[in-house]
């Protein structure tokens, strides 16, 4: 026991202990203010993220700030902001109703918008955005599943194309009220439309509670079977 004491003081008071010290705190500071790694356990994102996707966020894309919720504690601190996001963009943010707990969604009105959905179709300021059924030649590129249960379609949102599926069954969600965004928020929703909590859900999401954008998926497994790897959905979101 004695040996044992000696051996961590000498270490505590050793060079090496003060570069790890360092270097340990350096990762934390990155981990909060930098670079966000993020998994997902739903379908609310489907297809664009599937159940067992894991992602890096880039926590500098709007701005510069201290941002997590854990331990009971939430901390949304910005320094400094310097671009808001746009239409189109995947992030990840704090819930609103439960800050502890890290959401992903993409951005389909931002401040002054007018938001409506009428019969599954998603209205930006009184225009609706297109949609395309997705042809056999688009399955490769669009990474999609289940065939045989939804319905695909690329939606181009003011210029941002990306995939979407609908549910052939009715939904609850496929009818929304016009809204305007107002300052300081945007309206969120899932690319699995007829089956995602999103601002239809659970109201405007403040873009303090916004910690970065999803950039890259580095990794994706079978959900349950972490070394049954999905190899061909690594890659960058769109």
């Amino acid at each position: 026991m004695r040996e044992t004491l000696q051996k961590i003081k000498k270490y505590v008071t050793s060079k090496d202990f003060v570069s790890n010290v360092l270097f340990i705190l350096l990762l934390i500071f990155l981990r909060l203010t930098v670079l966000g790694n993020y998994s997902v356990p739903t379908g609310s994102m489907n297809p664009t993220i599937l159940e067992g996707d894991k992602f890096f966020a880039n926590k500098l894309a709007y701005g510069f700030g201290i941002k997590f919720g854990a331990f009971n504690m939430v901390v949304k601190q910005e320094f400094i902001n310097w671009s808001t996001p746009r239409r189109g963009d995947v992030i990840a943010f704090m819930f609103p109703e439960d800050e502890q707990i890290d959401y992903t969604k993409r951005v389909v009105g931002v401040a002054g918008d007018r938001i409506m959905v009428k019969d599954k179709r998603l209205y930006v300021n009184g225009k609706e955005m297109p949609l395309r059924p997705l042809e056999a030649k688009d399955f490769k590129k669009y990474k999609v599943e289940n065939l045989d249960e939804y319905l695909f379609f690329e939606e181009d949102l003011e210029g941002v194309k990306h995939v979407v599926q609908h549910s052939f069954r009715p939904s609850d969600l496929e009818n929304y009220p016009e809204i305007t965004v107002p300052k300081g928020y945007v309206f969120a929703m899932g690319d699995n439309r007829d089956n995602s909590s999103d601002s239809r859900v659970w109201g405007l999401l403040p873009v303090k509670n916004i910690t970065g954008k999803l950039v890259v998926r580095w990794y994706s497994n079978v959900p349950g079977q972490i070394f049954n790897a999905r190899l061909s959905r690594i890659g960058l979101i769109k």
